[in-house]
């Protein structure tokens, strides 16, 4: 067994502390992976951040707030990868995220201004890819950003702006291999940090235990029959798309990064394998039984109802398919030494009571000015 200096256990221990109480999994985690960033074998600290991933309550706020943006009965693949995406931007605590909004540091928001328009249109093939599920666009992707690393003046903060494109959108083996690449050529602190969290979502994604199984888009198709027959098919969105898109246009012109005819050899010559299916916490059984008729509105919803009154129509009608998650039966465990949080603090008075109750009166606090888009108060 390796031997690692005292402050790996005493790291450890505080995140096994901090993780107990309610909401503090993320910065357990992070605790985890800052010492996993020094010792990447650490068997330990890569078990250890599954353990607080397991929290009921971490699990149930990670599944409402994932579901606020995609249905769990959506089993497009993309859709899953946007599951992956939005877990990570949810329970990250790189501190890379905040910085690049910092005065001074436009090179991690922009990247190296000398390739900006390579990165760009990289950027935009990955975001048609994890939006649309157009995967064929990752393919073109990788040799821009291939092109404005060679290219740049300032490869390490390419390299950097690149790996975080990947990592924020849930591609997280192309994440690790374009870290790898930083921190091979650059002693670079902030790179291995990041490696060390996006190589743990890659190797542990199948075990997540709030994302529902992987699937093939058979369950969307079959709940889309059921809400609007007529919508068109992903294949003729991206069709539609790619018809009126003047950088799907350039794509003609550029090479992927793996010709289709060797990608095809390639799948002819690997042997089909199934994976064992993985036992998860959550019984997502439920899907299989969804009968594809409106139901019960989750609580989230019926909360936003309340805060926007106005809205509250659009609301019901947009989710008549989101349904419930129930919440644990056990209350979660909330920290004695730590101050209850008080929203009249941050919201000029209101008490979270009030906050529940807005009514059409709070609604009303704000307007947009038709003449020129900007919220004014009243």
């Amino acid at each position: 067994m390796a031997e690692y200096p005292d402050y790996v256990q005493e790291t450890l221990r505080r995140a096994r502390d901090e993780g107990q109480w309610y909401c503090g999994q993320p910065d357990a985690a992070a605790l985890c992976f800052d010492v996993l960033a020094l010792f990447p074998e650490h068997r330990a600290a890569r078990e250890l951040v599954y353990e607080l991933f397991c929290d009921e309550w971490f699990i149930y706020d990670t599944r409402v707030a994932v579901q606020q943006n995609i249905d769990e009965w959506d089993d497009r693949p993309h859709q899953q990868r946007r599951r992956l995406a939005l877990s990570f931007r949810f329970t990250s605590r790189w501190e890379g995220w905040d910085r690049e909004y910092l005065k001074g540091y436009r090179r991690e928001r922009n990247g190296p201004p000398d390739v900006t328009k390579l990165l760009q249109e990289g950027k935009l093939l990955l975001l048609d890819a994890y939006c649309l599920g157009d995967d064929e666009c990752t393919d073109y992707a990788f040799p821009r950003f291939a092109q404005a690393i060679e290219k740049t003046s300032d490869p390490r903060n390419a390299l950097l702006w690149v790996g975080k494109q990947y990592a924020d959108l849930g591609f997280f083996a192309g994440a690790v291999e374009i870290l790898l690449e930083l921190v091979s050529r650059f002693d670079d602190a902030d790179g291995r940090r990041l490696l060390a969290e996006v190589r743990w979502w890659r190797d542990n994604t199948p075990r997540l235990p709030w994302m529902p199984p992987a699937g093939d888009g058979s369950r969307y198709r079959r709940m889309m029959a059921f809400i609007e027959p007529d919508a068109p098919t992903d294949e003729e969105v991206i069709r539609m798309l790619r018809e009126k898109s003047r950088l799907h246009k350039k794509m003609t012109k550029w090479e992927p990064v793996i010709r289709p005819e060797l990608a095809a050899l390639f799948a002819e010559a690997m042997p089909a394998t199934e994976s064992a299916p993985v036992k998860t916490i959550v019984d997502w059984s439920f899907l299989d039984r969804d009968d594809g008729q409106p139901g019960e509105l989750p609580d989230w919803v019926k909360k936003q109802m309340r805060i926007f009154p106005k809205q509250a129509k659009d609301l019901a009608e947009m989710h008549r398919w989101t349904r419930p998650i129930p919440p644990p039966r056990t209350p979660p465990r909330r920290d004695p030494n730590e101050q209850p949080f008080d929203p009249s603090e941050v919201l000029d008075g209101i008490g979270e009571d009030e906050l529940d109750d807005l009514s059409e009166d709070n609604a009303g606090l704000f307007e947009v000015d038709d003449d020129d888009d900007e919220t004014q108060e009243k």
